[in-house]
């Protein structure tokens, strides 16, 4: 089963170009990535490029401005440029008619999203709206459902509410590296393993467990939020580590996460 990484960037203007996400994959095994738009720009020249000059590497996530005075138009030229979806927000709705026109705009067009917003703007109520009206419309909710965010809040009340989203058939999530769920340990060097994870793990083992058990690995997604990693745990240890993770507690789960569920969504 190929690995594939479902959330990355990369682009010439902002954080770092797609070569330097290709040394990453190259080195720690990873066959394939989702190429995210970054919040702020609807302009996809470089991940469109980077899906020509790579073959079979990449797909990647448009974004549109929801406030275009053409819309529809608008989701339709991203799907002819070759995007895979949209990266879009829970509230967003048509200014005219039809609240809900540009989300079945997406559905038509074959597109997928890749939600984005903290776990409130999940479980206030407009995505379970917006995946009852649109039931071929696969959605990602980003970095495990807003849990991983560090505007989450308190983790443990939000999590029963994520998790209650998983009765929508069309929802899947993107799990995260450990490195944005747990913080680093003050005294990182004081175990004498150096291969043990340097990370405060209180508390996430039952938060995958939930997850799991809820939405089902077949719909749970790796991701390794490249290049903001970085400034965490780094590439190949949010791919390792999580990996390892995994494998140890829920063996099932890691083909499906690091693969799978990526390829029944996005194909080869």
């Amino acid at each position: 089963m190929p690995v594939v990484d479902s959330h990355c960037h990369a682009s010439g203007r902002w954080y770092e170009p797609v070569d330097t996400l290709l040394f990453n994959m190259d080195k720690h095994g990873v066959d394939r990535a989702i190429l995210v738009q970054l919040l702020g720009s609807t302009d996809s020249a470089d991940m469109i490029a980077a899906c020509r000059a790579h073959p079979g590497r990449f797909h990647f996530i448009a974004a549109i401005d929801p406030a275009h005075p053409d819309v529809p138009g608008e989701i339709e030229r991203a799907a002819q440029a070759g995007a895979a979806g949209l990266r879009m927000r829970a509230g967003w709705r048509s200014a005219e008619g039809d609240p809900l026109a540009l989300w079945r705009a997406v559905e038509q067009a074959g597109l997928r999203v890749s939600m984005v917003g903290p776990a409130a703007s999940f479980t206030d109520g407009k995505l379970e709206e917006i995946a009852a009206a649109c039931p071929r419309l696969e959605i990602m909710l980003e970095h495990m459902g807003g849990l991983a965010r560090p505007d989450v809040g308190g983790r443990e009340a939000a999590l029963p509410l994520v998790c209650d989203l998983a009765r929508l058939p069309n929802l899947s999530v993107k799990l995260t590296g450990l490195g944005q769920l747990a913080p680093r340990r003050a005294d990182m060097d004081a175990d004498s393993d150096r291969t043990a994870i340097p990370l405060d793990m209180t508390g996430i083992l039952p938060l995958f467990d939930a997850i799991f058990r809820v939405f089902s690995p077949e719909r749970t997604l790796w991701g390794s939020d490249f290049p903001p990693v970085a400034a965490r745990e780094g590439y190949g240890n949010a791919l390792n580590w999580s990996r390892d993770f995994i494998a140890e507690h829920w063996p099932d789960a890691v083909a499906p996460c690091f693969g799978g569920a990526a390829q029944r969504l996005f194909g080869g």
